[in-house]
């Protein structure tokens, strides 16, 4: 991250002079030394990038972020990348941030995806900070034809993907079957039923394992998504044979994973 770009940002965004001045003394108040030969080179001051694990990093990088955001928004005001929509009189969404990762949404198009490179390109020039496109992938549509996806990915030199699998260990992307997607809820509890099921454990410690361990799996999940009321019953038969004895459970379940 260019500093200079941080302090461009700051002013931009309305900070006042003095706090600007605070943060940057924050930053650029550093400098390393290197071994060289296990001799102790002389120490250098760095001309970018942030302090790891420094409390302030986090907001100056969503600081900074926002010029990435604000060049999406100009090209979606000028006509020249078209955003999506959930449903007819929604908003147009041209890009999501999540920390230090985002999600680019555009057309099948040759030239929107040259406009997007194009931004990649100034974001990178103002702010020294490129996209890594071996770690970026592509999601096309069911709409759009293979030779497309093909020439796009080719284009881009990203990897094309089937799914966008998970992200921060939810999916990102819900299909038709939410059984089939939510069925990943089921097999992590029956994996660590299936780990203790070969221990005694008294009805206390099952009252523990099925309160702190086992209803806390979807608990994160259904803070998000609405699951379907069969996966919600499947999860509470596996605990209930879990409750009730080893020899109910893989009576019950013992050939539970594969018809799931």
């Amino acid at each position: 991250m260019d500093w200079g770009f941080l302090r461009g940002v700051l002013s931009r965004l309305d900070f006042d002079e003095r706090l600007t001045h605070w943060i940057m003394m924050c930053v650029n108040s550093i400098h390393y030394t290197v071994l060289v030969n296990s001799d102790q080179a002389r120490p250098f001051e760095p001309g970018r990038d942030l302090r790891q694990r420094d409390l302030l990093s986090p907001y100056l990088c969503i600081l900074v972020t926002e010029g990435l955001s604000k060049l999406m928004t100009a090209s979606v005001a000028r006509g020249d990348v078209h955003g999506i929509q959930i449903c007819r009189g929604a908003p147009k969404v041209s890009h999501l941030l999540f920390a230090d990762d985002c999600f680019l949404f555009c057309t099948t198009n040759l030239n929107e995806v040259r406009n997007i490179m194009k931004v990649f390109t100034v974001n990178a020039a103002a702010s020294g900070q490129g996209i890594n496109l071996t770690k970026s992938e592509l999601f096309f549509s069911c709409n759009s034809s293979k030779p497309a996806q093909e020439d796009l990915a080719s284009i881009m030199e990203v990897c094309h993907v089937l799914g966008t699998g998970k992200y921060l260990g939810l999916p990102s992307m819900i299909g038709r079957s939410k059984k089939a997607t939510f069925s990943y809820i089921k097999d992590r509890i029956w994996n660590r039923i299936n780990s203790w099921k070969g221990r005694s454990l008294s009805k206390a410690g099952k009252e523990v394992m099925i309160k702190y361990v086992l209803q806390t799996i979807p608990s994160y999940i259904m803070s998000i998504f609405i699951l379907l009321e069969t996966v919600i019953q499947d999860i509470e038969r596996m605990l209930n044979a879990f409750w009730w004895g080893v020899g109910k459970m893989v009576e019950e379940f013992s050939g539970w994973l594969g018809t799931s």
